[in-house]
């Protein structure tokens, strides 16, 4: 029987290395007898995205995604940025990578330079374009900037990550062929905006992921996240949508599949 898919996790963080017994392998593995039967390892900038792609060799139920995160855009230096925007598209051609990202714009720090997280971004929804795959989207304190860029390539699609805005924001993106994502906050006792917009969202577009190692479901905060604690994202949303925790992770991982253009 096939279980829950996780669609977004960063296993190559070191946190999983330095806190987890048997280190990454150990945590995928734990993650695999527990019910999991696919993840999308998702990269950050070149490092972790060749990471990802390393890990989708090694396990046939790993799937890669690469691109340079709006913080990490930051921090590359000027002269590497034709390199950084040339080595992205070049590991989306391998055949187990299934998107771009997670890119986007995050306006959380005070520490910004807008123009430069946007130069990325755009540039990166060109490459998606490209190479013909859907892009993975971190938005955070910048939604509006974020959905002007996102118009600017209405052939390329994908899916917010880690979904943390309005019920109507939500109900507009799926309007335009976009999934929504929702992680561990989907079971906190207060995210009421995030529950809300889980309850709406199109059964064809609603999709559930960890973002481990953060953002732990409740019973779990505190500690370190994995894809064996996604049960109880995947619960907390069969319970808002009043369907059964069966048919739950079904729709999400027919959903993954079909987002990712993954065959199980």
């Amino acid at each position: 029987m096939l279980g829950l898919f996780d669609s977004h996790a960063h296993y190559d963080d070191d946190r999983f290395v330095e806190e987890f017994e048997g280190g990454t392998d150990g945590a995928i593995r734990k993650a695999a007898s527990e019910g999991v039967c696919g993840i999308v390892n998702v990269g950050s900038n070149i490092e972790t995205s060749e990471n990802s792609v390393d890990l989708a060799e090694k396990y046939s139920f790993i799937y890669a995604v690469v691109g340079i995160h709006p913080s990490d855009a930051q921090r590359l230096p000027a002269s590497m940025t034709d390199s950084a925007l040339y080595k992205v598209e070049e590991l989306a051609k391998h055949e187990k990578v299934v998107a771009i990202g997670e890119i986007g714009l995050d306006y959380h720090y005070d520490f910004l330079d807008k123009d430069r997280q946007a130069y990325f971004f755009d540039a990166q929804m060109q490459i998606a374009r490209k190479v013909g795959l859907p892009v993975v989207i971190h938005t955070r304190d910048a939604f509006g900037d974020t959905l002007d860029i996102l118009n600017r390539h209405p052939d390329v699609t994908g899916v917010m990550h880690s979904y943390s805005g309005s019920a109507e924001s939500a109900r507009q993106l799926c309007e335009k062929g976009w999934y929504i994502s929702f992680s561990g906050p989907v079971t906190y006792k207060n995210a009421n905006k995030v529950k809300e917009a889980a309850a709406i969202v199109p059964a064809d577009k609603i999709l559930i992921e960890t973002d481990c190692p953060y953002l732990p479901p409740v019973p779990h905060r505190g500690e370190l996240n994995y894809s064996g604690y996604m049960k109880h994202t995947c619960q907390a949303v069969a319970d808002i949508r009043g369907i059964s925790f069966e048919e739950a992770a079904r729709i999400t991982r027919e959903n993954a599949c079909r987002f990712f253009g993954i065959s199980l």
